[in-house]
């Protein structure tokens, strides 16, 4: 659905700007959703991230930069990934998996594609995540995602 309503904004070229993004027509997706700012390889700034993505890592994501969770071996990777997202642009499915605070592992599948802001440059950027797995028994307020890494990635062709 999400990759779907994603596609279907996209009447001018290949990258839908981030106005025609309606979270009405995806109400449902909200609470797994996050926007973000990619400035650079090396500062992308969540600008909201819907209240399951928060309920899962255990703290508020909004406003800070995404890769600041990344363990330093992938936080290279992933702000060039992410960059390469806009500058290409293209889409992305990844597996993450977050380690908590008490060094449980859980999983997540995302997927993500480029917006443009109001100038029409491509520099946004939209995922949709199943969150953290909801079975494991980490109480996230209290066992807080510490850090991400990747455990797969694809990129996703969005010209065709």
């Amino acid at each position: 659905m999400f990759a779907h309503y994603w596609r279907s904004l996209c009447d001018e070229g290949p990258v839908p700007h981030r106005r025609r993004f309606d979270p009405m027509k995806v109400v449902s997706l909200l609470p797994c959703i996050a926007l973000y700012d990619v400035v650079s390889k090396n500062e992308i700034i969540c600008r909201l991230a819907g209240t399951e993505l928060v309920e899962r890592f255990g703290f508020e994501l909004t406003g800070m930069n995404f890769l600041d969770i990344w363990q330093l071996e992938g936080r290279e990777e992933t702000g060039a990934i992410m960059n390469a997202m806009v500058t290409t642009p293209c889409g992305l499915i990844v597996e993450l998996a977050g380690t908590s605070e008490s060094g449980q592992v859980s999983k997540s599948l995302a997927v993500g594609f480029p917006l443009l802001d109001g100038e029409g440059e491509c520099n946004r950027l939209v995922f949709y995540s199943t969150g953290f797995d909801p079975k494991d028994a980490r109480i996230a307020r209290e066992d807080k995602i510490r850090s991400v890494t990747v455990n797969r990635s694809s990129l996703i062709d969005i010209t065709s």
